[in-house]
């Protein structure tokens, strides 16, 4: 837990103002969410899953290749799930949960949360409504110590969707709050301290 609370890191504050800014752009804002039946117009998440059999069975084969570790192989499938059905949102958060367990030896350090990232991104770019995905990617940023991009994404999936919000109550939630918080107070302490010896 000591990791969760560490303090300011340059280059994680960078990778959530940069992964902040992608979400802004990648959803549209509350006033253009437009419901209809009570239900989300588009990418909105059905535990049923209304898309074709040849889409289920891709998915299903996915998972299986994702379970068994033959990460390429699942990656095809995975891309040929969503090009057969791009509002199965289940499947890009399968997908980026399996690239976030791929690491290879000699890979970069976060080569592999930066192609679960750019699978959540795609998600979102087709399924702009998506309570699911925003909230996938805020519990992985979250997990990654990324807290402005975590609660962007979380506060945008509870603004989707309402049922989303108990997350919004979690410990680590509030404490990454709290830890934004204390970094903009300090933040705004040293631009005052550098004004005044100026």
């Amino acid at each position: 837990m000591a990791s969760f609370l560490a303090g300011p890191n340059p280059r994680v504050t960078q990778c959530s103002t940069e992964i902040g800014r992608s979400c802004l752009a990648s959803a549209p804002h509350s006033s253009r969410n437009k419901r209809h039946g009570g239900h989300l117009s588009a990418g909105s998440y059905s535990a049923s899953g209304s898309c074709s059999p040849r889409c289920s069975a891709l998915y299903a084969e996915a998972l299986k290749y994702a379970r068994s570790q033959t990460f390429e192989r699942a990656r095809d499938a995975f891309a040929d799930c969503v090009a057969s059905c791009p509002s199965l949102v289940k499947a890009y958060i399968s997908w980026a949960q399996m690239e976030k367990r791929s690491r290879t030896a000699g890979e970069q350090d976060d080569a592999h949360l930066h192609r679960a990232r750019v699978v959540l991104q795609r998600g979102l770019t087709r399924n702009p409504y998506s309570a699911s995905l925003c909230q996938a990617w805020g519990l992985m940023e979250l997990q990654k110590g990324n807290f402005l991009a975590a609660i962007l994404l979380l506060e945008r999936s509870v603004l989707y969707d309402p049922s989303f919000s108990p997350v919004l109550r979690w410990r680590q939630v509030i404490e990454a709050r709290g830890t934004i918080s204390s970094r903009r107070h300090a933040a705004v302490t040293v631009q005052s301290n550098q004004q005044l010896f100026q």
